[in-house]
């Protein structure tokens, strides 16, 4: 029976592994664990994988690494997705922060660290208490790491005119050390001018000029916006706190004074005499990069808030997720969860879901869809955490494939033994940082796919094509082939690059097709082959010849049941939508009637297997094309 049950097991691997390498699942794709309480291993789905990075007392190359793993954030090196600083915070007494370098290895298919240490908090600047509990914090645009101290002192023990405890600090990964951007104070700084407070995390906007951070002081817990003077330096600037009311909706941003430094010692009072709202726990705030506003979480109650930001006023401010019960996998197969109290940390992936780790309840890792609305819940259940554990701190690289995350105070009492993706057995008896990927992407079934970037086509004259793409992370590659397409389904082999290119490396790639059609439209995309015969394929690009191209977005993506469809045209038409596997055979098609200008209209695309797919729109002899990934 145990030999059946193995063959299984990998009959199940290999299918889900060829599924995926076919589709190019992101993170978020999964199936959602079964609801229950915690177990003395890391469960994840059967898509996924961990590797442990280190455990609390672990030599660093200097020093060892500390208790009570909480803000762990990866800054990627000239935006690197497989090369990066990783940096640990101790939520402690004294505080700490372990950095060390982090690198992929594209032979074993796991992350090796190198070139370890902890930032030094020198008293002379800071006091005889330099550092308190360190909380969230965030990975800056300047690759920088912030920190926040979620406790608040008294005393001025080194006589600088700052309380000591109680503030947000800015450290340089390199140098290991903290930055000094205070030209009036003597000695390195804290980020003074952003208050003190309980804080429990920063987060920066695009801008990198307006910074958003939460503050818990247990009665109150408010919500800050701080707006640099210059881009990139928050040692200036000013200091906004959230007023609102229980009925939510709109709200104002009170300014805080925090000129000089009685002010900023005293944000809490002046919040309080500012009539700030509290909201009961604030223990994180992120930006959706779909709708651009910002989410926060309130422990207590357990919900997630969020508003749209305009300004000196803030509107559609309302409860995104409330703390109830939820069908985490719609259908027989898996029970429903209860969310529970304790929403901790969060972070967006690069699809838009927002990933919550919970302080609390079950300890769960919790991912929601973007489309989620109370009336239509979209919640999934991505992971329980060891048991005695809380999840904590939490970054993605840049391209999303990995997600590094620690657990906090795991029983000591556990001595169950898991292996992890680098083949280590590990015993979640302590505080560990992990890092999570899926099974294409991380440990011994990986073959991470070659990413392509840049990918352009652009009309020449007598009707030839330029075409250019960039190959990054470079994996057991055999060859590219560049396809063309007069009506976007049916391709044929325009181009084969058969080169050969070392693991990890980058090459950009040009070719100028001098087809002999006489197509007004035509369609290209990348074919991606490794050596074990396993084949990807870029997004499809659109050259017309002659007349206005059309419009197509699609929201969100990847989608559940319905997306949305903005489509803009000259016209008043009907349009033909196809929507088409990757296999390149239509699935389903309609007509629907559209209006010159943008037409918003809405796909109901339930009944498609998960997977890619193409949506073509058909307006005449115009065709054009959008990527659907559907879950």
């Amino acid at each position: 029976m145990k030999n059946l049950y193995l063959a299984a097991k990998v009959c199940f691997l290999v299918a889900l592994f060829s599924y995926q390498r076919l589709h190019g699942q992101n993170m978020g794709s999964f199936s959602s664990v079964t609801p229950g309480i915690q177990s003395e291993i890391l469960v994840l789905p059967p898509s996924h994988t961990f590797q442990r990075i280190i455990k609390s007392g672990d030599a660093l190359t200097v020093g060892n690494l500390g208790n009570d793993l909480d803000f762990t954030g990866y800054v990627p090196v000239s935006g690197s997705s497989r090369n990066g600083y990783l940096s640990i915070s101790s939520e402690s007494t004294p505080a700490a922060v372990a950095i060390m370098s982090v690198t992929y290895n594209f032979t074993t298919h796991t992350w090796d660290k190198s070139n370890s240490g902890n930032v030094s908090f020198p008293t002379a600047a800071f006091g005889t208490s330099p550092v308190q509990r360190f909380c969230s914090g965030t990975v800056t645009p300047n690759g920088t790491i912030m920190v926040s101290e979620e406790q608040l002192g008294s005393s001025d023990t080194n006589g600088d005119g700052y309380t000591d405890i109680g503030w947000i600090l800015e450290i340089n990964p390199v140098t290991k050390a903290v930055i000094e951007s205070d030209a009036l104070h003597t000695g390195v700084d804290k980020l003074w001018a952003i208050g003190r407070a309980s804080r429990e995390n920063a987060m920066i906007m695009p801008d990198n000029k307006t910074l958003y951070t939460g503050a818990d002081h247990g009665g109150t817990s408010y919500v800050y916006k701080f707006v640099a003077t210059t881009a990139g330096n928050f040692s200036s600037g000013q200091l906004y706190v959230l007023v609102t009311t229980a009925a939510l909706g709109t709200g104002t941003w009170a300014t805080i004074a925090n000129t000089s430094q009685s002010q900023k010692n005293t944000t809490v009072a002046q919040s309080t005499s500012a009539s700030a709202y509290s909201f009961n726990g604030v223990e994180d705030m992120e930006v959706s990069p779909l709708d651009g506003k910002i989410y926060f979480t309130a422990k207590g109650p357990g919900r997630i808030y969020r508003f749209s930001d305009n300004g000196t006023t803030v509107s559609n401010l309302e409860v995104f997720v409330e703390n109830t019960t939820y069908d985490v996998d719609p259908g027989p197969a898996v029970a429903s969860a209860a969310w529970g109290t304790g929403n901790d940390n969060l972070a967006f992936d690069g699809d838009g879901f927002l990933w919550v780790l919970q302080d609390g309840g079950n300890g769960h890792i919790w991912v929601v869809s973007p489309t989620h609305t109370a009336a239509a819940p979209a919640v999934r259940l991505f992971g329980k955490t060891p048991a005695g554990s809380e999840p904590t701190g939490i970054t993605f690289t840049p391209d999303y494939k990995f997600m590094f995350i620690s657990f906090q105070h795991p029983a000591a009492a556990n001595n169950d033994v898991q292996t992890d993706a680098a083949g280590a057995g590990v015993v979640f008896n302590t505080h560990t940082t992990v890092v999570i990927g899926r099974i294409e992407n991380l440990g011994p079934l990986a073959t991470l796919p070659v990413k392509l970037t840049g990918f352009t086509a652009k009309a020449l004259a007598n009707r030839n094509v330029a075409l250019n793409f960039t190959a990054e992370e470079i994996n057991n590659h055999s060859y590219f082939i560049i396809e063309r397409s007069i009506n976007g389904v049916n391709f044929e082999e325009a181009y084969r690059n058969t080169e050969s290119f070392s693991n990890g490396s980058t090459h950009s790639i040009s070719h100028v097709d001098e087809q002999k059609t006489s197509a007004k439209t035509l369609y290209y995309r990348i074919k991606q082959c490794d050596i074990n015969g396993a084949c990807t394929y870029s997004d499809i690009k659109q050259v017309s010849f002659s007349g206005i191209q059309k419009n197509i977005r699609l929201y969100p993506s990847p989608a559940f049941n319905t997306v949305k469809m903005n489509y803009t045209t000259a016209n008043i038409s009907s349009i033909q939508i196809s929507i088409i596997n990757a296999a390149g055979s239509v699935v389903s098609s309609e007509t629907r009637k559209v209006l010159a200008g943008e037409n918003v209209l809405q796909l109901d695309i339930q009944k498609l297997k998960p997977g890619s797919y193409s949506v073509m729109v058909n307006e005449g002899q115009q065709k054009s094309y959008e990527k659907l990934i559907k879950l």
